[in-house]
């Protein structure tokens, strides 16, 4: 009975919590103020390498699941495959469908597909997809 006169509003759990401090907060901010440079960053380039490709929706690349259904389209691979993203064991054949199509954008950049590989390496992916998108 005693828990039905609890006010259990996300507010007032933050409020009264003892584990959030200010210098979380701030941390918490930062992280975020990273996350959208980077994505900034990223969907720019991409921006760019549609735009150098003549895709005619270039601005698919700041939307998240369009980016993914601009990259199918224009690596000449069905973008319907968004959908094997979303279910289990098929979503392995999406991603080789994704990374085939990935390649055949860089071919078409005629820049050598073998920078993929560097795609792997935390902050040389950032480098990779500037060189991608310079013309």
């Amino acid at each position: 009975m005693a828990l039905a006169n609890l006010d259990l509003n996300f507010a007032y759990l933050i409020a009264q919590s003892s584990f959030v401090s200010p210098p979380d907060i701030a941390l918490l901010g930062i992280v975020l103020i990273i996350a959208i440079i980077i994505y900034v960053f990223l969907s720019s380039c991409l921006h760019t390498i549609l735009i150098n490709l003549g895709q005619p929706n270039a601005w698919f690349a700041w939307v998240p699941l369009l980016q993914t259904w601009a990259m199918l389209e224009v690596g000449d691979r069905s973008p319907w495959w968004i959908i094997g993203l979303f279910i289990p064991f098929v979503n392995f054949v999406a991603i080789f469908f994704l990374l085939s199509a990935f390649i055949n954008m860089v071919k078409k950049l005629d820049k050598n597909p073998w920078f993929i590989l560097l795609m792997i390496i935390p902050l040389a992916n950032f480098a990779v997809m500037y060189y991608f998108a310079l013309m």
